[in-house]
């Protein structure tokens, strides 16, 4: 059985990222660069934060719209495994850093369009929720049925991995995962007691429910 691949986004603080990577089942670990997100740390604090990440986690460096000098800094200066472009960032921008990167799609209320240029070089999609001139950090999740009901959607993701993001928590993650059964799930506020706090006795029902989950599609197929 594949499991789904979780990782835990918003990391501000030592002891909730430590908590994250001492547990096997989370398997990427989300620190925030992006000038707009609540959750943004400088390089000094993602320094403290890398170095406190134990059993080699995978970190995930979260930009939006930012230049190539500052995006340089942060990934010459801590051990960033992929980097995850939020905003409008064209995909010759993206490859110019030479590292893996995964690609948000923004998923509104209005008609969707996809970047479909980014299919053979983005390393996974991330699918989060776009409300206005806010894309992600909502805590509002985005009408799901558009994974099974818009083709250019459906067409890219099948290309490659992907994950959803985007008002997940302990109760609607059951919910996804047997509807959908996504490749992976990112999740920030969801597990949080306050911005950038996260509830630890959250996390761990929030993993313990997506691998409940799991193992009922299993024994239902």
């Amino acid at each position: 059985m594949i499991k789904t691949l979780i990782k835990f986004c918003g990391m501000t603080n030592v002891n909730d990222i430590q908590f994250a990577s001492d547990n096997e089942y989370v398997n990427y670990i989300g620190i925030i660069f992006a000038d707009v997100s609540p959750r943004k740390v400088s390089l000094k604090q993602a320094e403290l934060l890398v170095k406190a990440c134990s059993n080699q986690k995978p970190i995930v460096g979260v930009f939006m719209n930012q230049s190539a000098d500052y995006i340089s800094n942060i990934i010459n200066n801590i051990d960033i495994s992929l980097i995850q472009f939020h905003g409008e960032e064209p995909l010759s921008f993206c490859k110019s850093f030479n590292k893996k990167f995964i690609k948000t799609l923004h998923i509104s209320q209005k008609t969707n369009s996809f970047a479909k240029e980014f299919e053979n070089d983005a390393d996974a999609f991330l699918l989060d929720t776009s409300i206005g001139d806010n894309h992600g950090g909502t805590g509002k999740r985005f009408d799901w049925n558009i994974l099974e009901n818009n083709d250019s959607l459906k067409n890219l993701i099948k290309s490659k991995p992907y994950y959803i993001a985007g008002g997940l928590n302990c109760n609607n993650i059951v919910e996804l995962i047997a509807k959908h059964n996504p490749y992976g799930i990112d999740v920030s506020s969801g597990v949080e007691s306050s911005i950038g706090k996260k509830d630890h006795l959250l996390m761990k029902k929030f993993i313990e429910n997506v691998r409940m989950s799991e193992q009922d599609c299993y024994e239902k197929n």
